[in-house]
Protein backbone atom coordinates (compact mmCIF):
# COMPACT_ATOMS: atom_id res chain seq x y z
CA UNK A 1 0.00 0.00 0.00
CA UNK A 2 1.10 3.53 -0.76
CA UNK A 3 1.83 5.94 2.11
CA UNK A 4 -0.17 9.15 1.71
CA UNK A 5 -0.49 12.25 3.88
CA UNK A 6 -3.27 14.27 2.28
CA UNK A 7 -6.54 12.52 1.69
CA UNK A 8 -7.14 11.51 -1.94
CA UNK A 9 -10.87 12.20 -1.66
CA UNK A 10 -10.42 15.69 -0.18
CA UNK A 11 -6.85 17.01 -0.60
CA UNK A 12 -7.46 19.86 1.86
CA UNK A 13 -7.75 17.30 4.70
CA UNK A 14 -5.19 14.93 6.13
CA UNK A 15 -5.59 11.26 5.32
CA UNK A 16 -5.74 10.30 9.01
CA UNK A 17 -8.49 12.83 9.78
CA UNK A 18 -10.50 11.86 6.71
CA UNK A 19 -10.49 8.37 5.15
CA UNK A 20 -7.68 6.89 7.24
CA UNK A 21 -10.00 6.32 10.20
CA UNK A 22 -12.37 4.26 8.03
CA UNK A 23 -9.50 2.21 6.63
CA UNK A 24 -8.53 1.30 10.20
CA UNK A 25 -11.98 0.16 11.30
CA UNK A 26 -14.33 3.06 12.01
CA UNK A 27 -17.66 2.58 10.22
CA UNK A 28 -18.68 5.20 7.68
CA UNK A 29 -21.77 7.04 8.88
CA UNK A 30 -23.05 7.95 5.41
CA UNK A 31 -22.95 6.39 1.94
CA UNK A 32 -20.96 9.37 0.63
CA UNK A 33 -18.35 8.91 3.36
CA UNK A 34 -18.04 5.23 2.44
CA UNK A 35 -17.78 6.05 -1.27
CA UNK A 36 -15.00 8.58 -0.53
CA UNK A 37 -13.17 6.02 1.63
CA UNK A 38 -13.47 3.44 -1.16
CA UNK A 39 -11.97 5.90 -3.66
CA UNK A 40 -9.09 6.56 -1.26
CA UNK A 41 -8.63 2.80 -0.85
CA UNK A 42 -8.23 2.47 -4.63
CA UNK A 43 -5.58 5.21 -4.49
CA UNK A 44 -3.75 3.44 -1.65
CA UNK A 45 -4.10 -0.03 -3.12
CA UNK A 46 -6.10 -1.17 -0.07
CA UNK A 47 -8.08 -3.89 -1.86
CA UNK A 48 -8.97 -5.54 1.44
CA UNK A 49 -11.02 -2.44 2.34
CA UNK A 50 -12.69 -2.52 -1.08
CA UNK A 51 -13.69 -6.13 -0.45
CA UNK A 52 -14.87 -5.54 3.13
CA UNK A 53 -17.10 -2.63 2.11
CA UNK A 54 -18.75 -4.46 -0.77
CA UNK A 55 -22.03 -6.18 0.10
CA UNK A 56 -20.94 -9.43 1.84
CA UNK A 57 -23.03 -11.71 -0.39
CA UNK A 58 -20.98 -10.42 -3.34
CA UNK A 59 -17.51 -11.08 -1.87
CA UNK A 60 -16.96 -14.48 -3.46
CA UNK A 61 -17.71 -13.12 -6.94
CA UNK A 62 -15.36 -10.12 -6.76
CA UNK A 63 -12.44 -10.26 -9.20
CA UNK A 64 -9.81 -9.16 -6.69
CA UNK A 65 -6.98 -9.67 -9.19
CA UNK A 66 -8.60 -7.25 -11.68
CA UNK A 67 -9.41 -4.76 -8.92
CA UNK A 68 -5.81 -4.87 -7.68
CA UNK A 69 -4.49 -4.44 -11.21
CA UNK A 70 -6.71 -1.41 -11.88
CA UNK A 71 -5.77 0.15 -8.54
CA UNK A 72 -2.03 -0.39 -8.98
CA UNK A 73 -1.81 0.52 -12.68
CA UNK A 74 -3.68 3.80 -12.35
CA UNK A 75 -2.60 7.25 -11.31
CA UNK A 76 -5.63 8.58 -9.46
CA UNK A 77 -6.29 12.23 -10.32
CA UNK A 78 -9.29 13.20 -8.23
CA UNK A 79 -12.85 12.66 -7.17
CA UNK A 80 -15.97 14.75 -7.72
CA UNK A 81 -19.07 13.93 -5.68
CA UNK A 82 -22.10 15.18 -7.59
CA UNK A 83 -24.97 14.11 -5.32
CA UNK A 84 -26.15 11.81 -2.55
CA UNK A 85 -29.74 10.63 -2.19
CA UNK A 86 -30.98 8.64 0.79
CA UNK A 87 -34.12 6.60 0.16
CA UNK A 88 -37.11 6.90 2.49
CA UNK A 89 -36.31 3.54 4.13
CA UNK A 90 -32.95 5.00 5.32
CA UNK A 91 -31.25 1.74 4.25
CA UNK A 92 -30.69 2.35 0.54
CA UNK A 93 -28.88 5.33 -0.96
CA UNK A 94 -27.34 6.57 -4.18
CA UNK A 95 -24.08 8.47 -4.59
CA UNK A 96 -23.34 10.01 -7.97
CA UNK A 97 -19.66 10.75 -8.61
CA UNK A 98 -16.87 11.06 -11.15
CA UNK A 99 -13.49 9.44 -10.50
CA UNK A 100 -10.55 10.65 -12.60
CA UNK A 101 -7.48 8.54 -13.36
CA UNK A 102 -4.71 8.07 -15.85
CA UNK A 103 -3.11 4.89 -17.12
CA UNK A 104 -0.98 3.83 -20.10
CA UNK A 105 -3.97 4.43 -22.40
CA UNK A 106 -4.53 8.02 -21.31
CA UNK A 107 -6.74 10.03 -19.00
CA UNK A 108 -10.17 8.69 -18.04
CA UNK A 109 -13.31 9.57 -16.13
CA UNK A 110 -15.60 7.05 -14.49
CA UNK A 111 -19.15 8.40 -14.00
CA UNK A 112 -21.28 6.32 -11.68
CA UNK A 113 -24.47 6.49 -9.65
CA UNK A 114 -23.67 3.86 -7.02
CA UNK A 115 -26.15 2.04 -4.84
CA UNK A 116 -25.29 1.65 -1.16
CA UNK A 117 -27.19 -0.71 1.13
CA UNK A 118 -27.36 -0.74 4.94
CA UNK A 119 -28.80 -4.12 6.00
CA UNK A 120 -27.98 -3.51 9.68
CA UNK A 121 -25.49 -1.06 11.22
CA UNK A 122 -23.02 -0.73 8.33
CA UNK A 123 -23.23 0.73 4.83
CA UNK A 124 -22.02 -1.43 1.93
CA UNK A 125 -21.40 -0.78 -1.75
CA UNK A 126 -23.55 -2.83 -4.12
CA UNK A 127 -21.44 -3.94 -7.09
CA UNK A 128 -23.73 -3.78 -10.15
CA UNK A 129 -21.51 -6.31 -11.95
CA UNK A 130 -22.60 -8.97 -9.45
CA UNK A 131 -26.40 -8.99 -9.41
CA UNK A 132 -28.34 -10.04 -6.33
CA UNK A 133 -30.61 -12.90 -7.24
CA UNK A 134 -33.48 -14.09 -5.10
CA UNK A 135 -37.09 -15.12 -5.35
CA UNK A 136 -39.51 -12.31 -4.53
CA UNK A 137 -40.60 -13.89 -1.23
CA UNK A 138 -37.15 -15.18 -0.23
CA UNK A 139 -35.07 -13.43 2.42
CA UNK A 140 -33.13 -10.55 0.90
CA UNK A 141 -29.57 -11.58 0.01
CA UNK A 142 -28.29 -8.24 1.33
CA UNK A 143 -28.48 -9.71 4.82
CA UNK A 144 -31.43 -7.74 6.16
CA UNK A 145 -34.28 -9.59 7.84
CA UNK A 146 -36.76 -8.44 5.18
CA UNK A 147 -38.07 -10.23 2.10
CA UNK A 148 -36.25 -9.46 -1.15
CA UNK A 149 -39.35 -7.90 -2.74
CA UNK A 150 -39.66 -5.43 0.18
CA UNK A 151 -35.95 -4.71 0.55
CA UNK A 152 -33.51 -4.50 -2.36
CA UNK A 153 -35.62 -5.65 -5.31
CA UNK A 154 -37.13 -2.19 -5.99
CA UNK A 155 -33.64 -0.65 -6.29
CA UNK A 156 -32.10 -3.21 -8.63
Amino acid sequence: MTAIFTCPCTPTRTYQDCCGRYHTGQLASTPQTLMRARYSAFVKGDIHFIQLTTLPTQHSALDLKAITQWSNNSQWLGLEVLSEALEADQRHAWVKFIAHWQDELGTHQHHENSLFIKPAEQWYFYDPNIPLRAERNAPCPCGSTRKFKKCCAPYL
